[in-house]
C-alpha cells in the first residue's frame, strides 16, 4: 500500500471566523453597480477575490438567482447560506432561526454555525448594505460551506437557506480551471 500525502489543513481550519467573516464582507460590500451579491448573472464574482479563498455570494433575499462563475483551480470556497453583519443581540436572533444546505454537484456540503463574532471590515461607498464607507467594526453570524477545491470543469452549486424572513435561493455554474 503506497503512503498517503500528508493532509492538509482546509482554509477553514487557518482562517478563524472572524478573519473570513472580514474577507467576506470587505469582498461583498462593493458598490451596488458591480457588486457580487446583487448580481444576477455572476458577472462580478471575479471582482476583487481575496489569495485564500474564493468567495460566492448568496443573494439579497430577492427571488431565486442563477450565476456562471469562472473560478481558478486550487481554490478552496467560502459559501455563505445566510449571514448578517450586525451587533450580538441582532446576530442571536437571527441565528435562532438560521437554517439552509449548500449542495454542491447534488452532493450535500457541511455548514459551519458562526455565532456572534466581533471583527472588522472595509466597505466601499454605495454598497448594498447601507454601510458608510470606510473601516466598520462590527459583529457577525451566519451559516457558511467551506468547500475544498473542486476539480477543473463544470460544477453545480446551490444555496438555499433562510433566517429572519429572509430567504436565499442560488444556483451558480462553476467553471472550476478558467483561471
Amino acid at each position: 500500500m503506497a503512503a498517503q500525502p500528508p493532509t492538509q489543513p482546509s482554509t477553514s481550519d487557518k482562517l478563524a471566523p472572524a478573519d473570513f467573516q472580514a474577507l467576506w464582507w470587505t469582498w461583498a460590500s462593493q458598490p451596488s453597480g458591480s457588486n457580487p451579491v446583487s448580481d444576477t448573472s455572476g458577472r462580478y464574482c471575479m471582482r476583487d477575490q481575496p489569495v485564500e479563498v474564493w468567495l460566492l455570494a448568496g443573494s439579497l433575499g430577492d427571488g431565486p438567482v442563477e450565476r456562471q462563475c469562472r473560478v481558478p483551480a486550487s481554490k478552496p470556497l467560502l459559501a455563505p447560506v445566510v449571514n448578517l453583519a450586525s451587533d450580538v443581540a441582532t446576530c442571536e436572533s437571527f441565528m435562532k432561526g438560521a437554517q439552509g444546505e449548500v449542495l454542491m454537484d447534488g452532493s450535500t456540503q457541511a455548514l459551519t454555525r458562526v455565532s456572534a463574532t466581533p471583527f472588522t471590515y472595509e466597505a466601499r461607498a454605495g454598497n448594498p448594505f447601507e454601510t458608510q464607507a470606510g473601516r466598520i467594526n462590527s459583529v457577525g453570524c451566519g451559516l457558511y460551506a467551506w468547500i475544498p477545491a473542486p476539480a477543473s470543469g463544470e460544477h453545480e452549486l446551490v444555496i438555499r437557506g433562510s433566517a429572519n424572513g429572509t430567504e436565499v435561493d442560488v444556483k451558480y455554474k462553476l467553471i472550476v480551471g478558467a483561471d
